[in-house]
């Protein structure tokens, strides 16, 4: 350790990623990882041992967005490296600061057909053990001495504000070779500064017609902003599924979330008063925020402020976009310093919302009676973050839930993996230090176990689970493209039943009376939390726009083979 004169290359790795900020540790151990793990145990590092590798990634990714910390996730080799892929193609999309720790065969082993053989005879190297789609960046360490360099490079992907996901795969005999302690590099996050030329350019588009603001996830940290650039001009603010809460959701200049689980008023508000251009802060505009609608586009174009310089013009290609490489707060702020104040009423107006449906004694949960009681009990009471996972949860969760302010909503729009929030709520609630809530399906919640590792940690996350029986976005998106549904029914599952063969606390509510009081209890949870709300499954989430996305594509796909 620092202070010695040599040391080992696992607990030189281990006092390497501590010194660059990173303060826990996600995974699931095994014989190759076992010396890594080791030092990890004897570091000031706090590592929590999970049910599932890629249970894990995805609290680790989700750790790192609620705390602002990178995260580590550690692996064995082979079907660990593999299985927490998934969460780390998410960690990439999700723009989560995230470092696999795997273990590799040592080059002695290699084509031997050791256990769980992790080489170029049974795994492809490029993308996993060198930069690509998957990793930012990538790394074999197969020599004490690569180590100063890897952590050189590891500091400066950790200065990337839009994220940076990374891999270093040690072999076994590697780990325990004697190894000089790491030197110290320093990781600060640097956004570009912003061109002021460019600012003026947009101020002098923007003020001198119409325009809405499109706010995605990358805004997150522009909330002041973005409301000061909108009550400044009267410009209306749309939203994406991550975006909720950029602009208050109950400001009336605020017209609602675009893409799956979207709004009607939306297109309401496009087909009604147009604007001239959109303003565009922080979002990809993929299928699940846009769903490439050519009714978004608007007749002056967009003005796309993005850190990435590959995302502005990428959804809609052929729409005239004029693109800002820019962290969206500072460029907001270069910009309300330039473009005028329009007195008068604002462009956009929000209308009442119908009320609440009463809540009956008898039947079936209803959807939209459970998120109305998650509204008053949960966003209203208190700051625990929300996420939803796919299927119905995500589009009842974007359609329904009102926030006040961003990163209280978490999901995921563009890898979209079942399981996610089941699993990354652990990570959100273990980074925030406090209460964070899951709305899952039943499906998603199937195919987890992270709720035994929240046991382990007393970890206080809850789950709230749409119990119907059914994959059942699958079901009626299928049924809604006159499609036969394949096997979608799901066996019975008493989740409070098996919440509490876990260890943690498990409730069942079958009337929507009960729902107030099984939800206010989220508030001052202290140990993990399953609530089974039976739903009813003849009630449609609010996702027709994919279904329509998916017409489109499979009619285009059909086009193309015909000619």
């Amino acid at each position: 350790m620092p202070g010695t004169e040599h040391t080992t290359v696992a607990a030189a790795l281990v006092a390497l990623v501590e010194s660059l900020g990173f303060r826990r540790a996600y995974g699931v151990t095994g014989g190759p990882i076992a010396p890594v793990c080791h030092e990890l145990g004897r570091s000031e590092l706090r590592a929590l041992h999970c049910r599932h590798e890629s249970g894990a990634a995805f609290a680790a990714l989700e750790d790192s967005l609620a705390s602002g910390v990178p995260a580590i996730v550690f692996v064995t080799t082979g079907p660990g490296i593999t299985n927490a892929l998934t969460g780390m193609c998410a960690a990439r999309w999700e723009g989560g600061r995230v470092l696999l720790v795997s273990a590799s065969t040592s080059r002695r082993e290699i084509g031997r057909r050791a256990f769980q053989e992790t080489s170029h005879e049974t795994l492809p190297q490029a993308g996993l053990f060198g930069p690509g789609p998957i990793f930012d960046d990538a790394w074999r360490l197969d020599h004490p001495t690569d180590l100063p360099a890897i952590g050189a490079a590891i500091a400066r992907g950790l200065t990337r504000p839009q994220g940076w996901v990374g891999h270093v795969s040690v072999p076994i005999r590697v780990q325990t070779e004697p190894c000089a302690p790491p030197p110290r590099f320093e990781s600060r996050i640097e956004p570009p500064e912003v061109d002021l030329a460019l600012a003026d350019r947009c101020a002098e588009l923007l003020g001198r017609k119409s325009f809405a603001i499109w706010a995605g996830f990358g805004a997150r940290g522009a909330a002041v902003e973005v409301r000061r650039l909108a009550e400044r001009t009267g410009a209306p603010v749309l939203c994406s599924p991550r975006g909720k809460g950029v602009m208050p959701e109950d400001h009336p200049q605020y017209v609602g979330v675009t893409g799956f689980g979207g709004h009607a008023e939306v297109k309401e508000y496009l087909a009604v008063t147009p604007p001239e251009h959109i303003l565009v802060l922080g979002t990809r505009l993929g299928e699940f925020t846009s769903f490439w609608d050519p009714a978004f586009v608007p007749p002056g174009g967009f003005v796309h402020v993005d850190l990435d310089p590959a995302v502005p013009g990428a959804s809609f290609p052929d729409a005239h976009t004029f693109a800002v490489r820019a962290e969206v707060g500072a460029f907001l702020r270069a910009l309300l310093e330039r473009i005028p104040e329009r007195p008068g009423s604002p462009a956009w107006t929000a209308p009442p919302r119908p009320p609440a449906p009463t809540a009956r004694a008898h039947g079936l949960i209803r959807p939209e009676v459970l998120l109305d009681s998650l509204q008053r009990c949960v966003v209203e009471r208190c700051a625990a973050p929300i996420l939803t996972d796919a299927g119905n949860a995500f589009a009842w969760g974007s359609h329904s839930l009102r926030f006040p302010a961003p990163a209280r909503y978490r999901t995921s729009t563009g890898w979209g993996a079942m399981g996610h929030a089941t699993s990354g709520v652990i990570g959100a609630a273990t980074g925030r230090g406090g209460v964070a809530v899951a709305l899952v399906g039943d499906g998603s919640m199937l195919m987890q176990s992270e709720v035994s590792t929240a046991v382990r940690y007393g970890i206080p996350a809850a789950w709230v689970v749409l119990n119907d029986g059914a994959y059942g976005m699958i079901r009626q998106g299928m049924t809604a493209q006159g499609l036969t549904p394949l096997e979608t029914e799901l066996p019975h599952t008493d989740f409070a039943a098996w919440a509490e063969s876990l260890g943690a606390e498990g409730v069942c509510v079958a009337s929507e009376l009960e729902l107030d009081k099984t939800l206010s209890r989220i508030e001052s949870l202290e140990r993990p939390l399953v609530v089974d709300v039976r739903v009813d499954p003849s009630e449609p989430a609010p996702f027709l726009k994919r279904v329509q996305s998916l017409i489109r594509q499979t009619t285009h796909t059909t086009q193309e083979v015909q000619s």
